[in-house]
């Protein structure tokens, strides 16, 4: 679907704007978490156990000590994990020596309880790495990895977890690698862990799992894993670091409608506003949290009306959406609005934001950076949609002085919605035009005549020739 000709000439509907929602913004944002959080971590030791940056040569020395039995072992799996931790060029100058890979892997799956923590610590690291050290990790680890998640050492558990959500964060290839080994089930089962550090890798290995495929998801879901994610869905500082990752898991599942009703139906829903409502008063926002909440919402929003109306019974919902919109992290101001786009295709709610304190806060946001200004105007286009009546709030609380500027962007997409806006509301009210004019919008149009992109210049000669020169 073209977005940029959502708004030509013509007001969409509400399905309209749920087709563009779901095919379109929703997509983009499993592509990426736009860097809130890595797709690959390492794991860093702490600052006491740091020594000095370690050498190449030091790298060398300790990876063909490991084929040498002896107490020396314990000290050359430290050396490495440091270094591993300090780039990839590291990393390559252990695949640099002959059987390395091999030698680390018999310790990794040895009996010696130690050894084994240390081993997988450094393959967490490796998986860290490159594309090509990934893969070498998933061809030739990866069923170990799988096997030792279900091991009765937790610290084992922790680390194999971690690094298969490496795997599932380095490409489709190797998330199919590890797909075939079996690994999602017993990744949901260490959602029950005690432990919170297994846990979260669990959920960071899930969230990675679940982003790109809608089988692996599906997969996830059938083996019980919505309630157990719930479980974890509290919000108190020590609980911070999983209800990140949990967020982002619901987030990839609430991407797709097929698991929308099972997830409103536990109750996934309203613990989200909860929380989002109550980590508003934190100053400055929690965004690693924060982010991943608005996107869940809006993705359940995109869907059933009743899904909208759930959401907006928490009586501080929207008081909350306004806060974000003054958030200092820029992400979330524009999460927040696009959750808000969602929500619009509700029409009480669509209403209640342009009759209530928000509207003059969303207009702002028109003269933000360019991710904040696209948000911004399609949430506009997507009230404007519902009709006269809310197209003639939009101009009496000043949406064409917001707008013009607009028509001096170089973008295009933002010109679209720039065009589409101005189209709705010269159609939809009596004074749009008088104010357009006042506004130097006539210019703005002229302007735009003779632009390089046919669809810029095909919509400013429409709009002039039917409201401007007819006359």
């Amino acid at each position: 679907m073209d977005r940029k000709a959502q708004y030509k000439h013509k007001a969409d509907g509400v399905q309209a704007i749920r087709d563009r929602t779901r095919n379109e913004d929703i997509a983009l944002r499993k592509e990426k978490k736009d860097k809130v959080l890595s797709a690959k971590r390492f794991r860093f030791i702490t600052e006491a156990e740091a020594g000095a940056e370690v050498t190449q040569d030091e790298v060398r020395n300790a990876t063909a000590g490991l084929q040498k039995p002896g107490p020396h072992r314990i000290e050359n799996l430290k050396l490495l994990k440091q270094a591993f931790s300090q780039g990839t060029v590291y990393i390559d100058v252990f695949f640099s020596i002959d059987n390395s890979l091999s030698w680390l892997v018999g310790l990794y799956t040895g009996q010696d309880v130690e050894l084994q923590q240390e081993a997988a610590w450094c393959i967490t690291n490796i998986s860290a790495g490159t594309h090509q050290h990934a893969i070498a990790i998933a061809k030739y680890v990866a069923p170990y990895l799988v096997t030792y998640l279900s091991s009765v050492i937790p610290v084992i558990q922790d680390q194999s977890a971690w690094a298969l959500g490496n795997l599932a964060g380095d490409s489709k290839e190797s998330r199919t690698l590890i797909q075939a080994q079996g690994v999602v089930l017993p990744l949901v089962q260490l959602l029950q862990s005690p432990h919170p550090s297994v846990v979260q890798s669990a959920s960071f290995a899930l969230s990675n799992l679940v982003k790109e495929s809608q089988d692996i998801a599906r997969e996830i879901v059938q083996a019980k894993a919505l309630p157990l994610l719930q479980t974890h869905l509290t919000n108190t500082q020590e609980n911070e670091g999983i209800l990140t990752e949990v967020s982002w898991v619901l987030t990839y599942l609430a991407a797709s409608a097929e698991f929308a009703e099972e997830m409103v139906k536990l109750g996934l829903l309203t613990q989200i506003v909860e929380i989002l409502v109550q980590l508003v008063s934190t100053n400055p926002h929690v965004f690693q949290i924060v982010t991943p909440l608005l996107r869940c919402l809006g993705n359940i929003c995109s869907g059933l009306d009743e899904y909208t109306q759930m959401a907006c019974t928490n009586p501080s919902l929207l008081q909350t959406l306004t806060a974000y919109l003054s958030s200092s992290h820029r992400h979330i101001r524009k999460e927040t609005l696009w959750v808000l786009s969602n929500m619009a295709g509700e029409p009480h709610t669509c209403h209640t934001l342009a009759f209530g304190p928000l509207l003059p806060v969303i207009l702002d946001q028109v003269t933000g950076a360019y991710d904040i200004k696209m948000e911004a105007l399609y949430l506009l286009c997507n009230i404007a949609c519902h009709g006269e009546e809310l197209c003639l709030q939009l101009l009496n609380k000043g949406i064409l002085q917001k707008v013009v500027p607009v028509l001096k962007s170089h973008d295009v997409e933002i010109l679209n919605l720039g065009l589409a806006l101005i189209e709705m509301t010269l159609r939809m009210t009596e004074g749009g035009k008088k104010i357009l004019e006042e506004s130097g919008g006539l210019e703005g149009l002229e302007a735009l005549e003779y632009h390089n992109n046919t669809r810029i210049r095909e919509q400013s000669c429409n709009l002039l020739e039917t409201y401007f020169y007819s006359e």
